[in-house]
């Protein structure tokens, strides 16, 4: 698979190279994306031959794959080494939609709920729309070794007033895949309180190193978790909406399925089930292939802020392609554009972006999702930049963000021309 092939994705009902959506965070319709969680490369050859096949069909009735189920269980044995049983699993409609009945069917109004931070902005909303009480459990951020780490000390105070952890490994937007202590350790905590463990585990797939399932970890210690894992990301079919639910608890499994049976939710799309299906049983290569190309776009990145772009740190991620750029370095010289010209940086017109993000967007013409998204002001200084796409994309984007830098610089230099850093 040749991944460094261009491809254009104007015009073809992608939100992420949508110029309104594009504008929201970032105030400039002609920025190039680099956010939304999707991927910029073809689906597995696979999947790409059975789309054609059931377009030139040209009948889209109700479907049917008995052995869904014994397909993706054979998928993990292969690239996690874990086994699950058939009875553990249920097929769901994505997993924001499994974590939002999760909430809905193990808590109840008022509940508390921990969220790590930064998290993923969804989570914070599903916590919200159920009337549920947000815990904030906030990562520990290392500003000498650019690294986010779980605090421990806080989770033994916040975990007392929940009756939910929604967890994420690989972590969005951090990257971190967590080890297999750590998840012990939460796993136990959880269960010591009776807390139930919802973990998003979309990003899996795409670990670069050996990654550990909080459903494998809770098993064996009997801790209750909903493990939400997909297709969507690890083969690019993001918008089809199909996911896998495993359970640790029997009777949290046949809550689940009455409720996807109350709500007609049960069943998937022909589309996407013939999509998963067979990149589950026949995508691994294609997949091994792309985790490689996603890892050396993550050095590329790494490497060339070392050379070129020493004011911003890139948070190399240990899993997908999504990672946090700390511009911390440079906030003071962006607040000074901002302040010199407030029509670019008009929050009125990029509602979900930040400063930084709109400085990104306007001066370098890069799309990316701001930090603020993920938590608050508190991470103003990062946005989440994606790397799946083609490399000399990325390597342009680079050239001008390392341009406007320059520019801030030339523009507004520091007291006794100190350098920015």
């Amino acid at each position: 698979m040749n991944f460094d092939t261009m491809i254009d994705r104007r015009s073809t009902l992608s939100v992420k190279w949508d110029p309104s959506a594009i504008t929201n965070i970032c105030s400039n319709p002609d920025a190039e994306p680099f956010w939304v969680a999707d991927m910029d490369f073809t689906v597995p050859p696979e999947a790409h031959a059975e789309a054609k096949a059931l377009a030139e069909h040209g009948i889209f009735g109700y479907p049917v794959a008995t052995d869904q189920k014994t397909v993706f269980m054979s998928f993990v044995k292969a690239r996690h080494g874990m086994t699950i049983d058939e009875d553990e699993l249920s097929i769901s409609q994505g997993i924001l939609s499994s974590i939002s009945l999760s909430v809905e069917l193990f808590s109840k109004e008022g509940d508390g709920v921990v969220v790590p931070l930064p998290a993923y902005a969804p989570f914070l909303r599903i916590v919200k729309l159920h009337n549920r009480t947000l815990i904030p459990w906030p990562m520990i951020y290392d500003t000498d070794r650019h690294v986010f780490t779980l605090d421990w000390a806080s989770l033994d105070t916040v975990i007392d007033r929940a009756k939910l952890l929604i967890f994420c490994s690989p972590h969005n937007p951090t990257g971190i895949v967590f080890s297999e202590e750590e998840l012990i350790r939460v796993a136990e905590i959880c269960k010591a309180r009776d807390v139930v463990i919802i973990s998003d585990e979309i990003h899996a797939d795409l670990s670069f190193k050996s990654f550990v399932s909080v459903h494998t970890v809770a098993k064996e210690l009997e801790a209750k978790a909903i493990t939400c894992m997909a297709p969507s990301k690890t083969f690019n079919i993001a918008g089809e909406h199909y996911s896998v639910t495993l359970f640790t608890d029997s009777f949290m499994k046949q809550a689940f399925e009455k409720r996807l049976h109350q709500l007609w939710m049960f069943r998937p799309a022909s589309y996407v089930t013939a999509l998963a299906r067979v990149s589950y049983e026949k995508g691994l290569p294609w997949l091994e292939e792309l985790v490689t190309y996603l890892k050396e776009n993550a050095v590329f990145i790494s490497d060339y802020f070392a050379r070129h772009l020493p004011e911003l740190i890139f948070l190399e991620p240990e899993a997908s392609f999504i990672g946090l750029i700390d511009a911390g370095r440079i906030m003071k010289l962006i607040e000074a554009d901002a302040k010199a010209n407030p029509d670019l940086y008009d929050p009125a017109t990029s509602p979900d972006g930040s400063m930084l993000s709109r400085f990104l967007g306007q001066r370098a013409r890069v799309a990316c999702n701001a930090g603020t998204w993920f938590g608050g002001q508190e991470y103003a200084s990062f946005i989440r930049f994606n790397f799946a796409t083609q490399r000399a994309r990325i390597e342009a984007a680079l050239d001008r963000i390392k341009t406007a830098i320059r520019f801030l610089k030339e523009t507004y230099p520091p007291p006794g021309g100190q350098d920015a850093r």
